[in-house]
C-alpha cells in the first residue's frame, strides 16, 4: 500500500471532532445511576398502564440559569421540553430570543453509548440536565411519590 494516496475530496475541510466532556469518576458514577434509576422506572408495568390512560406522566422540572426544562414519560419514550434563552438580540431592537423544542431522549438513558453521547452534545439544554444528573442523586422514591401525587420534582441551579 502506498503511503502517498490520499481520500479525494477532503480537502479544505474541518475536522468535525467533538470533545467530550471531563467528569470525575464519582460524578460519572452519579450519572449512570440517575439515568439507570429514570429509565428503570419508564420501564416498568406501572409506567407502561399509567401511560395507557393518561397521554403523559410530567417527572421533572429544572430550572438553569440559561434553560427550564421538563422531562416526561410518554408511550414513544421519555421526552425533554426545554426552553433556552439565547440572549438579546441587536439586529431585533434588543429582543430577548428563546428556543423552544421537544425532543425524545431514550438514546441518552441507553448504557455507555448514551452517556458517551451525552458528554459530547452541543445541546444546551442536554448540558443543563447533565449538570443536574451529576449534582444530584435522583431517589427511586421521590420519582415514585411524585407520580403517585400527580406532582414532578423540582431542581434548581439558580
Amino acid at each position: 500500500m502506498s503511503r502517498g494516496k490520499g481520500v479525494a475530496g477532503k480537502t479544505g475541510k474541518k475536522s468535525s471532532r467533538v470533545h467530550m466532556r471531563k467528569i470525575s469518576d464519582e460524578e460519572l458514577a452519579r450519572l449512570k445511576q440517575n439515568l439507570q434509576t429514570v429509565w428503570g422506572i419508564y420501564c416498568t408495568p406501572e409506567i407502561k398502564e399509567i401511560l395507557s390512560k393518561k397521554q403523559d406522566v410530567k417527572l421533572l422540572t429544572i430550572d438553569d440559569s440559561n434553560v427550564c426544562f421538563n422531562i416526561g414519560f410518554t408511550n414513544k419514550g421519555i421526552l425533554m421540553e426545554y426552553e433556552i434563552d439565547m440572549g438579546d438580540r441587536k439586529e431585533l431592537a434588543g429582543a430577548r430570543v428563546y428556543k423552544q423544542d421537544r425532543i425524545i431522549i431514550n438514546r441518552y438513558f441507553a448504557p455507555e453509548r448514551g452517556i458517551e453521547e451525552l458528554l459530547k452534545t452541543t445541546n444546551d439544554a442536554l448540558h443543563a440536565m447533565v449538570d443536574i444528573l451529576i449534582d444530584r442523586e435522583l431517589s427511586e422514591s421521590d420519582i415514585w411519590n411524585a407520580i403517585e401525587k400527580g406532582e414532578q420534582i423540582h431542581l434548581s441551579t439558580i
